[in-house]
C-alpha cells in the first residue's frame, strides 16, 4: 500500500540545533508558511549546506509548523557529523519527502506495536503521538533499544504521555550497558519476545539499523504476525549506503 502522498520539495530553515544524548542533536526546521504534507513515521531526505542529501525519519506528528529530526554522529566526513560541527540556525536545508514505509496506518484500531533502535526512536515518536492526538483507543507499545545510558533520550517525555494515557506503555532497553544497570538488557527484539507470545490484531513499526530491524521482523513473523502488518523503514550508514549502491 503507497502512502498517499506526492513527493514536495522546499527549502526550509533551521530553527534549532539541540543535544539529545550523546552523539545525538535535535535539528528543528521551520516550515514558515509552507506546508510540508506527511504521515506520522515517514522521513524526509535534507541536504544540509555543502552537503550530499541524506535520509531522516521526521519525529514530529503532522500539523506542527516545524519538522523535528533526530540525527547521530556516525563518521567523521557525514552529514550526520556535519550537523554535530557545522550546522546552525538560520541555515538553509534543501528538504524533500515525505518517503518511506513506516507510517501510522490510523484506520487499524487494534494494538501498535513500535520497535525503535537508538535514533529509529523519532519516527515511533511520531507515531505514538500522532496515534494519541487522534483518540487511538487500542493499546500503544513503544520499545525503545539503546547501547548504554549516555544514548537514551525522551524517556520524560514519555513519561508524560503515560501518566496521561493509560494504554501506552513504553519500555528502554540497552544492548551494551557498560556498568550495572537497573533497565532491561539485550537486543530490543528480544526483550519484546520475551514480552509478548501473541502479537495477533497487531500492528508493528519498526525502525533502526538493518540488522535490528530484520531480527525484529522475524521475529514477529515467527510468532505469527502477517507479513503485511509489520511497516518497517531500515537505517543505512554511510559504510552500508555506499555498499549497496546507495549513496
Amino acid at each position: 500500500m503507497a502512502a498517499p502522498i506526492s513527493e514536495q520539495r522546499r527549502t526550509v530553515l533551521v530553527a534549532s540545533v539541540e543535544p539529545l544524548a550523546r552523539a545525538t542533536s535535535r535539528v528543528r526546521l521551520d516550515l514558515g508558511r509552507d506546508r510540508f504534507d506527511f504521515l506520522a513515521g515517514q522521513y524526509a531526505s535534507l541536504a544540509f549546506p555543502g552537503q550530499q542529501p541524506r535520509d531522516f525519519s521526521i519525529a514530529s506528528p503532522p500539523g506542527l509548523p516545524y519538522l523535528d529530526f533526530h540525527i547521530r554522529q556516525m563518521g567523521e566526513q557525514t552529514a550526520a557529523a556535519y550537523v554535530q560541527t557545522g550546522l546552525r540556525p538560520g541555515d538553509a536545508v534543501q528538504l524533500a519527502g515525505p518517503y518511506g514505509d513506516c507510517w501510522w496506518r490510523r484506520e487499524h484500531l487494534g494494538s501498535i506495536l513500535c520497535i525503535g533502535g537508538g535514533t529509529g526512536l523519532a519516527p515511533m515518536i511520531a507515531i505514538v503521538e500522532a496515534a494519541l492526538e487522534q483518540g487511538h483507543r487500542g493499546d500503544i507499545h513503544l520499545y525503545a533499544g539503546f547501547q548504554d545510558e549516555p544514548d537514551i533520550y525522551y524517556e520524560d517525555r514519555f513519561q508524560v504521555l503515560r501518566a496521561a494515557h493509560p494504554t501506552l506503555s513504553v519500555t528502554y532497553a540497552l544492548s551494551a550497558a557498560q556498568g550495572m544497570t537497573a533497565r532491561r538488557t539485550g537486543f530490543i527484539h528480544q526483550v519484546v519476545a520475551a514480552d509478548f507470545t501473541n502479537f495477533a490484531g497487531c500492528k508493528a513499526y519498526l525502525a533502526g539499523a538493518p540488522a535490528m530491524v530484520e531480527a525484529a521482523a522475524s521475529m514477529l513473523v515467527a510468532r505469527g504476525l502477517p507479513r503485511g502488518d509489520i511497516h518497517a523503514d531500515p537505517y543505512f550508514s554511510e559504510e552500508e549506503r555506499q555498499r549497496l549502491g546507495l549513496a
